[in-house]
């Protein structure tokens, strides 16, 4: 099967394999989409060169359509609408798949789409949303890494039950190795950026395990939260590989959330695990597809931060448990929620089309 696949803006397909190269990124591609060729694939990614004026208008877009790559798709398609050798379009989200969806660059080759952070009609960008309403019921597959979004999707987009699907997300355990228990104790590590992130709640929450401990937060992020010298350090640049350097120095792995069913969280959760460390996390729909309760780590209900600080507290307190944690999440990691299980899911639902 010959699969085109069209990157999010900013990812290049050969610079992610520089960088790779260099240590500063997981995989050999994007979300480790290369994979795919060990199941017979043939992958092309599409390019993300573009003039200084389609940037403009391109991020203007953006913009106005909450995310999607329109602009971008165009120019892609121009470049690749000349081809005629490809079987169907595989995109990693909504910022690609939409646009592809809209603007075919083949109309017989069938679209698949992710979808990361689209829900309800009600909570979606007036505009993204009509481009969703139009679009997705064209979608040959669907499919999102948080099984719970999956009957959202089909109930207000319109799309078939038998078209949804449930892929894992899978990371590169080789890149997240495991580590030994950290020299300095009560490090706890959070990173991400997203709007569910719930910061606020997190520092409340070591701010009590403080009581307890001498805890320190190092928080990497670019949302503006206000994070006391006393508890920990702010750091808002990219980490990139970096950020298994600060799993090391981590006893703990802690994701505060808002309520969400979109699988917010869940690539630093796995990233922790991978990197043998036990994570609090809140108890989103899905979460508990990827982290079990008592076994990989604690789960902790949204909008709580006492019972969240009671977590932390917890393994900070039991050493022996933190430990056994650790190595069942890492173990997890690596028998279910790698970027190859990922593929492999994928190649299965792109030839059941």
């Amino acid at each position: 099967m010959r699969i085109y696949v069209p990157l999010a803006s900013g990812l290049s397909a050969q610079r992610w394999a520089e960088r790779h190269c260099r240590g500063e990124v997981p995989d050999m591609s994007p979300y480790g989409l290369h994979k795919l060729g060990r199941f017979g694939d043939e992958i092309e990614f599409g390019t993300n060169e573009f003039d200084r004026v389609t940037r403009i208008v391109a991020a203007s877009l953006r913009r106005t359509t909450g995310g999607l790559e329109l602009a971008e798709d165009v120019v892609r398609r121009a470049r690749y609408g000349r081809r005629n050798d490809t079987d169907v379009v595989l995109a990693y989200d909504e910022r690609t798949g939409l646009p592809a969806l809209l603007l075919p660059a083949h109309p017989r080759v069938p679209v698949a789409t992710g979808i990361g952070w689209l829900t309800t009609r009600a909570r979606t960008p007036w505009l993204q949303a009509r481009l969703a309403a139009r679009s997705l019921p064209a979608a040959a597959a669907v499919w999102a890494q948080s099984r719970p979004v999956l009957p959202i999707i089909g109930r207000e987009w319109s799309v078939g039950t038998s078209r949804l699907h449930y892929i894992p997300l899978g990371i590169d355990a080789e890149f997240y190795t495991e580590q030994d228990e950290p020299d300095e104790p009560g490090v706890i590590v959070s990173a991400g950026e997203d709007r569910y992130r719930d910061h606020d709640l997190l520092i409340e929450a070591v701010r009590r395990v403080r009581g307890n401990h001498r805890a320190t937060l190092r928080l990497a992020t670019s949302i503006k939260v206000v994070l006391p010298p006393e508890l920990g350090i702010l750091y808002t640049g990219r980490l990139d590989g970096r950020i298994r350097n600060w799993y090391r120095q981590a006893s703990v792995v802690a994701i505060a959330l808002h309520p969400t069913v979109t699988g917010s969280g869940l690539t630093v959760a796995l990233e922790a695990m991978a990197s043998r460390r036990a994570v609090v996390m809140t108890d989103n729909p899905g979460v508990s597809d990827y982290v079990r309760h008592g076994i990989t780590g604690l789960l902790v209900p949204p909008g709580d931060p006492a019972a969240f600080a009671r977590a932390i507290d917890e393994l900070l307190t039991d050493d022996d448990r933190r430990a056994a944690m650790g190595a069942a999440a890492a173990a997890a990691v690596r028998t279910h929620f790698t970027t190859d299980h990922m593929a492999e899911s994928l190649a299965k639902m792109l030839n059941s089309i």
